[in-house]
């Protein structure tokens, strides 16, 4: 299983950049106030778990059209799709239009089909430039057509489906489920819809499950343009994905977590479970290369270190090669006479091998590896590897775990207690899932931070995913492969500057993003404000300069008062205004990112 490692590119980080500073010019705020019926729909769960709190507190109903820059869509307490527009020629808000009735909505949360605590939030995506997506949070999906959305005309659903009710028997919930990525697709000339659904599985004594379900839709070749359901697979984890999208193709999913995601349900491959332990009449297979050799390993917040006791009949050597090109992986292996008892490609996470150094004694042989990520404890060296060797009382060597984290007074030192949102027994990992054999195909260790948050930058692309690196926000974008390659490749598209460490700080975050062309990241916050970090103050740098050395790198911060606006139930981000969805009016801040 290839590990990909996400290595920044240098030229796209500024390792000078002095923070930003505060700028107390006003932020032009337009708003439109609901009339009595255009409120926000939303259902609220009596559920008290933590991830029923999260999905129904942290869904952003303010969905942007990629297709249509300054358009985003909201559903009201009556069941109408209302378009929001921006109109950045003229600086300002048209008015609210609906262009489609969902009929089985209520003001109250329930449509009289389905108990309520089955239901979750309305939820919608475009999939397409002609199509949406939309679920009313009960379990049917309808697909409409949506024609030039620049236009604003009414859409017409052409199906409406329920995939509880086709072949989709195991795994699946009574009620709905909320919307998560879709793609369109043309293949051997088949027009193809996918799109994936969360539900979640409320345990009584339990930690809650939940559930990924991906729908495969296909339309009509003839007659009425009607889609029908021709597959259906469901993935399942005992933890909450923190980013979810289906590649270019639509043959994989890639998922961020906590907890492994597996395939449970596929209803066009049977799902083949692990194979069953072999009993003791069964053969044995031989014993692994650090059972015949062993070794034990310890760790630091910085180093990895193993540790072989030396036996006359055993040649041990280390063969450390740093990477020849820039896409030529590096090379480590630790031999125990000819047998490879430790191979880099199947470690944790990526090492430094230009810092690796190893010794030997007459009675042992100890290798250091130093961390690419300082600060990162690994939860296991590779995949079946002996565990962490325990300190034995009175050894000072490892510090003990609640202080093995420096202090951080300054940018150069951004690790704080606050920036492990889960606590340092939590790891992220993405991995991407094969429709084709329901295998693991490619995995990237995240660290103790999940991603940040997802974006679409350019419209047809997946979403663009944000990751702390150091004091910064790096924006990962999957790259496009051949049709059947089982492959990932993930680059590194852009950077906010020091937004990691101005985000760790925001205690009552609701809402991250930025804008498609990054020229500001935003945090919202549910009720009090909206702090907004522009990467340049402009030509002038906000008046500072280095009388001895480069001129001053700066960035602009700005905090927008929102009051009597109830809370913020969703955002927008475009380049040159952020749209807020709150409880009683929309608002438009105008920005100018120079």
């Amino acid at each position: 299983m290839p590990h990909i490692e996400l290595r920044p590119d240098q030229k796209l980080l500024k390792p000078n950049f002095d923070g930003y500073k505060l700028s107390l010019e006003p932020v032009p705020v337009l708003s439109t106030e609901f009339s009595p019926t255009s409120h926000p729909h939303r259902v609220k769960t009596n559920d008290c778990s933590y991830y029923h709190a999260r999905l129904f507190g942290m869904q952003n109903h303010l969905v942007r059209d990629p297709w249509a820059p300054g358009q985003c869509y909201y559903l009201d307490s009556i069941g109408l799709l209302q378009r929001v527009c921006y109109d950045s020629a003229q600086g300002r808000m048209l008015p609210i239009a609906a262009v489609y009735k969902l009929p089985t909505v209520s003001s109250n949360g329930s449509n009289g089909e389905e108990d309520v605590a089955a239901r979750y939030n309305c939820s919608l995506l475009f999939p397409s430039e002609h199509h949406c997506l939309l679920s009313d949070g009960c379990g049917t999906v309808r697909v409409l057509e949506t024609g030039d959305r620049n236009t604003g005309r009414e859409w017409k659903a052409q199906s409406t489906l329920r995939p509880v009710e086709h072949n989709l028997a195991q795994g699946v919930l009574p009620g709905g489920g909320v919307l998560l990525d879709g793609r369109y697709v043309v293949r051997d000339g088949k027009r193809l819809l996918h799109f994936l659904t969360l539900q979640l599985d409320g345990q009584p004594e339990a930690k809650s499950k939940c559930l990924l379900h991906w729908h495969t839709l296909e339309q009509q070749q003839s007659g009425p343009p009607a889609w029908t359901l021709c597959a259906s697979r469901t993935l399942a984890s005992n933890g909450y994905p923190r980013f979810c999208a289906l590649d270019y193709h639509a043959a994989a999913v890639l998922v961020a977590s906590d907890q492994p995601y597996r395939f449970v349900y596929d209803s066009e491959r049977p799902v083949v479970g692990p194979e069953p332990k072999p009993t003791k009449s069964e053969s044995v297979e031989p014993p692994a290369a650090w059972e015949q050799f062993p070794f034990r390993w310890t760790q630091t917040p910085d180093e990895v270190n193993v540790t072989f006791d030396k036996h006359k009949d055993v040649q041990y050597r280390v063969v450390c090669e740093p990477s020849s090109g820039p896409n030529e992986p590096s090379l480590l292996q630790v031999f125990a006479n000819d047998t490879v008892v430790i191979d880099g490609a199947q470690l944790f996470a990526a090492i430094d091998h230009d810092s690796t150094t190893w010794s030997m004694d007459p009675k042992l042989f100890d290798i250091a590896m130093r961390k690419q990520q300082p600060g990162v404890m690994w939860p296991f060296l590779f995949p079946g590897a002996p565990d962490e060797a325990v300190p034995e009382a009175g050894d000072t060597s490892r510090p003990p775990p609640d202080v093995d984290l420096p202090p951080a007074p300054n940018l150069s030192a951004p690790l704080e207690p606050c920036d492990f949102e889960s606590g340092q027994d939590t790891y992220y990992t993405l991995e991407r899932l094969s429709a084709a054999d329901h295998t693991v195909t490619h995995t990237a260790s995240l660290g103790h931070g999940p991603p940040l948050f997802a974006v679409t930058l350019r419209a047809g692309l997946p979403a663009t995913f944000a990751t702390r690196h150091d004091v910064d926000a790096c924006l990962w974008q999957l790259q496009p492969v051949p049709l059947g390659a089982e492959d990932c490749r993930l680059q590194h598209e852009g950077t906010l500057h020091a937004f990691g460490y101005v985000q760790a700080s925001k205690r009552q975050q609701k809402y991250l993003g930025c804008a498609p062309d990054l020229g500001y990241g935003v945090v919202c916050e549910s009720h009090r404000g909206v702090y907004l970090y522009k990467g340049s103050y402009g030509a002038s740098g906000a008046g500072l300069r280095n009388r001895t050395g480069a001129q001053v790198t700066i960035g602009q911060h700005q905090f927008v008062s929102l009051k009597d606006v109830g809370e913020v139930l969703g955002i927008a981000c475009e380049n040159d205004v952020l749209i807020l969805l709150a409880e009683k009016a929309i608002l438009a801040l105008q920005l100018t990112v120079e």
